[in-house]
């Protein structure tokens, strides 16, 4: 009884302070928690496929947390820990720049800085999210930067404490995500037990003005602009689903769910080139393993509670840390509230979907033999699928043949996609002299009428004269070495003999006018050969 007395005193006690933490006014954080409800994880259909096995791990336990990722000039770049953005050259991965301060670790990440989402425009210019540090543009040749979105600056009342992603429009404009407007990504856990507060904001490149298009968002994750630039998604991490925005049309302004309950957190998006989106799910949900956010999100009380005791546990670890800085304090400050504790409260899992504009899963990529984990973007360029993970030490790679079979491979930022050549449709410009000079590949032309005078074909296009100099039919004019009989000249493909060995159809060949006025056009029509060829 002596025992059965005691835990019931404890009971008790325990009780009281645990009502006392939850219901005394005016304890920390002073944020809002009211009940709220979002469509639970829905299973989908489809047969494991283990699309993702055999990953290769580059830079295994020298790197950490290539978050996302982008390209310009066929060269991939992405974000790291310790506050660096870097570009993958070769088998090296090379600095390109870092906003934040020399510090030792990941428990100082607020003075490293976090860079997340990137983005080039059109002009090679680099945009990119530090959580900690705002929004910059990037000269990636000289590794320059400027601020472009200072977070500290409250935009229409708030402040955007957790900057995230981001995309840039045709015109300049940028669109980005603010995950949370009371917390820090270094308190990550406390943003996902209180009330939404992620945004989806609009900078008008034009005005240099922010302007929020949504707000209450669920954790606002990755973001994506659409082809044609008619919406943008945003992914909701803490509600398992995406957000269409409406830009153009008669919706415009205006947003709808595009998919709910996914079968897991949804991170970043990209394009897989075809108009489609590639989204990565970070952790997996259903209904044997669902969120803890999702079991607590109508018990706002109970929310209240961990996030008040998690509160008064950092509270004289920081305080000591700010009376005598030391590792300890930093570290036990970290895992309390950081992301990076948390990986034991997932079902952990690799799932890329590959969904339409509306919203349809049309495929689904996942991996079985379990070397991979808590994947957050999936970055098709060249020959591979990237794979990039907040926390692991490995930027992965799987070959894009396997992944995605019969997808593009030309996934390079617009500067660098190999663009179609249209088949030139060169008019014949007659020179101002009685005979016309051609290339044919099919037949002759019959020669002109006798002239008379006698005209001599134009030196080779090395040492061709430029044709404005031609007044007049010469019967002076230096003949080509070696010299050609003059009367009666058609010059035939071997004038070019570059171009009859890559020819696989001599007769497809467009008719060329010889008297060609920038010796550049040689190269061109090799270029457009080549092309066909392929």
């Amino acid at each position: 009884m002596g025992y059965l007395k005691s835990f019931g005193t404890t009971f008790i006690w325990v009780s009281t302070v645990l009502v006392a933490i939850t219901h005394i006014p005016g304890l920390p954080p002073h944020v809002e928690f009211t009940p709220y409800e979002f469509k639970p994880p829905a299973a989908i259909e489809h047969q494991s496929n283990g699309r993702l096995n055999g990953a290769e791990k580059l830079f295994d336990g020298e790197i950490k947390g290539p978050e996302y990722f982008d390209s310009y000039d066929g060269v991939l770049y992405t974000t790291l820990h310790l506050g660096t953005v870097s570009k993958l050259v070769g088998n090296k991965l090379v600095e390109v720049v870092k906003f934040g301060k020399k510090c030792d670790g990941m428990w100082e990440e607020e003075k490293c800085g976090r860079p997340l989402g990137l983005k080039f425009d059109k002009q090679g210019r680099l945009y990119v999210v530090d959580a900690y540090y705002g929004v910059f543009k990037v000269d990636v040749k000289t590794g320059k930067y400027e601020k472009i979105i200072d977070i500290s600056v409250p935009i229409e009342g708030k402040v955007a404490m957790l900057p995230n992603s981001i995309d840039v429009a045709s015109n300049g404009d940028l669109f980005w995500t603010v995950s949370s407007n009371d917390f820090q990504l270094k308190d990550g856990m406390f943003s996902m037990l209180t009330d939404p507060t992620g945004r989806l904001i609009r900078y008008d490149a034009a005005t240099k003005r922010n302007v929020v298009l949504l707000e209450n968002l669920g954790f606002a994750n990755g973001i994506k602009l659409s082809d044609d630039e008619s919406f943008v998604l945003v992914a909701e991490s803490l509600k398992l689903r995406i957000v269409k925005y409406h830009l153009k049309g008669p919706k415009a302004g205006s947003s709808e769910i595009l998919i709910e309950g996914l079968p897991g957190v949804p991170d970043n998006i990209h394009s897989d080139g075809q108009g489609n989106f590639l989204v990565s799910l970070y952790v997996l949900a259903d209904e044997e393993h669902p969120l803890l956010s999702q079991s607590l999100a109508p018990h706002s009380n109970i929310r209240k509670l961990i996030v008040r005791a998690m509160t008064l546990l950092e509270a004289p670890f920081k305080l000591l840390d700010q009376v005598y800085p030391n590792y300890y304090s930093k570290q036990i400050v970290h895992s309390i509230g950081h992301f990076e504790s948390s990986a034991g409260l997932f079902h952990e899992g690799v799932v890329v979907l590959r969904i339409d504009p509306t919203g349809k899963v049309i495929d689904v990529l996942d991996e079985t033999d379990g070397k991979l984990s808590r994947i957050s973007s999936a970055f098709p360029l060249g020959d591979y699928l990237y794979l990039g993970s907040p926390f692991n030490q490995y930027l992965a790679r799987v070959p894009l043949d396997t992944a995605l079979p019969g997808l593009k491979k030309a996934f390079k930022s617009e500067p660098q996609v190999v663009k179609q050549i249209p088949t030139p449709k060169i008019e014949e410009k007659p020179i101002p002299k009685p005979a016309e000079i051609r290339t044919t590949t099919e037949k002759p032309l019959p020669p002109p009428p006798p002239p008379p005078t006698t005209t001599t074909a134009p030196p080779p296009p090395a040492t061709v004269s430029s044709p404005p100099q031609v007044q007049a039919p010469s019967p002076t004019t230096t003949p080509p070495p070696p010299p050609v009989q003059a009367p009666k000249i058609i010059i035939e493909p071997v004038d070019i003999p570059v171009e009859v060995p890559v020819v696989p159809k001599p007769t497809k060949i467009p008719q060329v006018n010889v008297p060609v006025q920038k010796p550049q056009a040689i190269p061109q029509q090799k270029k457009h050969v080549v092309k066909d060829e392929m």
